[in-house]
């Protein structure tokens, strides 16, 4: 396996699969969208993240080698940078979640040797459980 500084190094590249390159075109659109709405030039969104006007232009052009962080930059700035956190949530994770879910057991024994007793009941009352009655729950 060549690392990807070596990579570098030797000139080869590795191929853009074409759904990666679908969406970081339509996430370049999309923020060239949301700027004009915004009634915001190029120049202006340039200035706002600290980059310069060719990197915008090549971020809105999907340009795969526009860093990361000028993407998230151009989200923040125009307010979208929530929206994408929301995305990434573990909850919206279905795959996932349901990886997880597989390896779930099925069920769960107490430790070789060791049974667990049940508490004697007493009766206190209307007096509140302690708060290690309750620890781990």
């Amino acid at each position: 396996m060549v690392s990807s500084s070596e990579q570098k190094r030797s000139g080869a590249q590795v191929a853009m699969p074409q759904p990666v390159a679908r969406v970081l075109r339509r996430l370049g659109q999309d923020i060239s969208a949301a700027r004009r709405m915004r009634r915001l030039s190029q120049e202006d969104l340039a200035q706002r993240i600290g980059t310069s006007l060719s990197t915008v232009r090549r971020m809105e052009d999907g340009y795969p080698g526009t860093a990361l962080h000028t993407f998230l930059r151009a989200l923040h700035v125009l307010g979208r940078l929530d929206d994408l956190a929301q995305a990434m949530t573990l909850e919206n994770d279905a795959l996932g979640m349901e990886l997880v879910r597989e390896q779930l057991p099925r069920r769960v024994r107490t430790s070789a040797g060791r049974k667990r007793q049940a508490a004697p009941v007493v009766d206190k009352g209307d007096a509140p459980a302690p708060a290690d009655d309750l620890e781990g729950f």
